[in-house]
């Protein structure tokens, strides 16, 4: 296995582009809620995200009402293991998890201290002014992580799992699936990518509920969720595989999650399961969420063990540790870390979602910044997420060409430029950053300053603009719940109805359309019983036009 990576590694290295790349977007941790907050500290200042809660925070992103320029009719390539095409530039967090509350139907925001730490303001390092962020970023709050709320979470749910009745036929995407180029790299596996994903983001909260004391118990538990995705439809799933500085699989660079039990290895099972039913597995990682401030020690004998309590490389902000993506050895062990996965197990490629900077605060970096030569600190954090996504699609290239790289960034522009400092039109318009975009469009059609009808065709002209497929993120976690910051739609998720379906079927419509995304597993198939009855009248319009 070891041998398989490291003759990856020392290609990947040299590929790693790590100099010279200009500036780059914003994008945050995992559709996370603007709110204020002191690096160092958890104390929520302002600006929290609307009123539904503990969500995997990478998911309900973003909404001031930012547009991209004219509409450019160009339609995406009708398979996208070949990259985006070169071209020039424009412009909240990974999938978040929602825990949708039975006693009001709707979402509970979690403790601000226990919860993933939101984006903080920026202190006045440089003039270059910011554009407007808009407080709506979709709402997606990280859970608290609590021995009660995650490691405690028990195998048998107190919530009823909705399982769609299985069909005798496919999806027509599922059946037509294209043919994957010849790979190269370390890894010959060939690549299962579709030209129309359908697909479902399965948390690392999904997978805490899930039995994981033996290697049987767990087989059974993914099989039946994957049985449960391709009933519905779906062809392809975005699996957790590392959330918080940890691996689902055998890693030399991180440690085993603590999220599941037993000694074996995860990662074959997951993806020999879902090959097994034709559904695409695609990796998911948060590259610079690191483990809670707590955890640290379970990084003993790992590269970010050392480099805790230094400031410089691995940085404390609120509970939590994330990686500084200033420094080359951060970027090589990112790099390293995703061919490890890619040349060592039969991934179908490698996902991130929009948890790039955790605070806009100038003392995440100051240091770095200082010898940087950047006159702003914006520039430089986007030259750093540049690399840092350059760097990561290289490293798949080189580990199995046949694999796809892509970012779920948040549905809002202007905060994923802002505030996370991923340019994100750059990655689109430019080669060698990534195979696909993903937004998180987690806005209703009446959401006052992002309404969703608008937002997904001002994503498919940025899309176009580097023939990029545009894959739609769309969220069953939203349901019963009041969209405090949605304006006029504040209560769509509650009275209106099909809202998946006839989102479905707009970004069908789209010129770059390659597909949509549901976040995630256990919001469609374990709704709380509050709002049970909606989700699984929602999941069944969406099936009707799905399929």
């Amino acid at each position: 296995m070891r041998n398989k990576f490291y003759a990856a590694l020392s290609v990947g290295a040299a590929l790693c582009v790590f100099a010279g790349c200009s500036t780059e977007g914003e994008q945050s941790s995992e559709t996370h809620s603007i709110n204020i907050i002191d690096v160092g500290s958890a104390q929520n200042v302002s600006g929290s995200s609307s009123s539904f809660s503990s969500v995997d925070s990478a998911h309900l992103s973003s909404s001031a009402s930012t547009n991209v320029s004219s509409p450019e009719s160009s339609s995406a390539s009708s398979s996208y293991n070949s990259g985006s095409s070169d071209s020039t530039s424009e412009s909240s967090s990974a999938v978040p998890e929602y825990t949708n509350s039975s006693s009001a139907g709707g979402y509970v925001e979690p403790p601000v201290s226990e919860s993933e730490p939101p984006v903080t303001q920026e202190s006045s390092v440089s003039t270059e002014p910011l554009a407007p962020v808009s407080s709506d970023n979709g709402g997606y709050v990280e859970p608290p992580e609590t021995e009660s709320s995650v490691l405690s979470s028990t195998v048998t749910s107190t919530t009823t799992s909705t399982t769609v009745p299985q069909s005798s036929t496919q999806s027509s995407s599922t059946s037509s699936k294209p043919v994957p180029p010849e790979p190269s790299g370390n890894n010959g596996y060939h690549a299962l990518n579709y030209d129309e994903v359908k697909g479902m983001w399965i948390s690392y909260l999904d997978i805490t509920e899930m039995s994981s004391g033996t290697e049987s118990a767990f087989r059974s538990e993914i099989a039946g969720a994957y049985d449960n995705c391709a009933a519905l439809g779906i062809n392809t799933v975005y699996v957790h595989v590392r959330s918080h500085g940890d691996a689902y699989y055998n890693s030399d660079f991180f440690p085993r999650t603590k999220y599941m039990s037993g000694s074996y290895d995860p990662l074959p099972i997951m993806v020999e399961e879902a090959h097994k039913r034709g559904l695409s597995f695609q990796a998911w990682i948060n590259p610079l969420r690191m483990c809670s401030v707590s955890d640290i020690g379970r990084e003993s004998g790992y590269p970010i063990y050392d480099w805790a309590g230094g400031e410089k490389q691995l940085v404390k902000v609120g509970t939590y540790y994330y990686l500084n993506p200033a420094y080359k050895e951060v970027i090589d062990l990112i790099a390293k870390s995703a061919a490890e996965i890619v040349a060592n197990y039969d991934v179908d490629g490698l996902h991130i979602d929009d948890y790039f900077y955790p605070t806009t605060e100038s003392s995440f970096d100051t240091e770095a910044f200082g010898g940087s030569g950047y006159e702003y600190l914006s520039d430089f954090r986007r030259a750093n997420c540049d690399k840092l996504v350059s760097s990561l699609y290289s490293a798949v290239k080189t580990a199995n060409s046949s694999a796809v790289f892509g970012v779920s960034c948040q549905g809002n522009m202007s905060n994923n430029y802002n505030q996370m400092y991923a340019d994100v039109e750059k990655w689109c318009k430019s080669s060698g950053y990534l195979d696909y975009v993903m937004p998180q469009i987690y806005f209703g059609f009446d959401n006052s300053s992002q309404p969703f009808e608008t937002c997904v065709r001002n994503w498919d002209n940025l899309a176009a603009k580097g023939n990029v497929p545009l894959i739609v993120g769309l969220t069953a976690a939203k349901f019963g719940a009041e969209d405090q910051w949605a304006g006029a739609g504040r209560d769509e998720w509650i009275t209106d109805s099909a809202i998946l379906k006839r989102q479905f079927l707009e970004s069908t419509e789209q010129s770059s359309y390659g597909g949509i995304c549901l976040f995630r597993y256990g919001c469609v198939f374990k709704p709380e019983s509050g709002v049970r009855t909606q989700v699984e009248k929602e999941i069944s319009d969406l099936k009707s036009v799905l399929n």
